[in-house]
């Protein structure tokens, strides 16, 4: 009798509707959008039966497609792929097979690409990201310029930028695109700013202690990083041994201008 009981209550638990569906987009029949089944077990000792909610086969679908969202890539991993990277070129080659090992677990704990500006270096970063969310592996994007400006500006509310700026450093992954991206003067990049440098300290230097996954995109070389900043510059350097791609600055490298000629001069 108390058997049944159990049943008929988990029964009506399981014919209930849920909402998740509206959050993630995933309609899942077995569970009915709720997260969970209900199922009625005998207790092994004690002998009696009682309610035990199960998380649904649905529910690691449910996480993956939240952390993407949660990412900040969400627009753009499903363009930015292994697939649709087109490596043509050796030095193409080498940066799309150098990536794929790093998401195998080869190389270094970090993953820098360094250099020619629209080299694909964003694309090849997004790329990883991407599958590392599909290895459940929490990712964070932080584009540099905007999101720097952001918590330098948090200077006088040190209870804010405190759990803000830990996000940063707390993150399965986290993706830094072009950083120490800055103005340029007399065709030349202008160097970070002490606060930029402090603040990049900050978070570089945590997730190098904590040896967190840290995936970088950026204008500069390594060497150049180290003559401004060698704190920071060699935390990259040794991170990222194994896992380092530098395009040499080349206009022909630029594929968002690549079929527009350049003038000469």
């Amino acid at each position: 009798m108390y058997r049944e009981r159990v049943e008929r209550e988990c029964a009506e638990y399981n014919a209930g509707q849920g909402y998740l569906d509206a959050t993630d987009g995933i309609d899942c029949p077995l569970c009915k959008n709720r997260g969970y089944v209900a199922k009625a077990i005998k207790h092994d000792l004690f002998g009696y039966w009682t309610t035990v909610m199960a998380e649904c086969e649905c529910k690691k679908q449910r996480t993956s497609v939240r952390r993407i969202k949660a990412s900040g890539l969400a627009g753009a991993i499903s363009r930015c792929t292994f697939d649709t990277f087109e490596a043509m070129d050796d030095w193409q080659i080498r940066m799309k097979s150098t990536a794929q090992r790093y998401v195998n677990g080869n190389g270094g704990l970090w993953f820098y690409a360094g250099g020619q500006i629209g080299a694909g270096k964003t694309h090849i970063c997004t790329a990883i990201c991407g599958e590392l969310l599909k290895q459940n592996q929490s990712v964070l994007y932080m584009l540099w310029k905007d999101e720097s400006t952001r918590l330098k500006s948090l200077v006088n509310d040190t209870e804010v930028r405190e759990r803000e700026i830990g996000k940063y450093k707390s993150v399965d992954v986290l993706y830094i695109d072009d950083f120490f991206k800055s103005q340029r003067s007399g065709g030349k990049a202008v160097p970070p700013t002490p606060a930029d440098l402090s603040l990049a300290f900050e978070i570089l230097n945590h997730r190098y202690v904590a040896r967190k996954k840290t995936v970088i995109s950026s204008e500069w070389m390594i060497s150049e990083i180290c003559d401004i900043d060698e704190a920071v510059g060699s935390r990259i350097y040794e991170m990222s041994k194994g896992s380092c791609c530098q395009i040499s600055r080349d206009k022909t490298r630029n594929f968002r201008t690549r079929e527009v000629p350049c003038e000469k001069g």
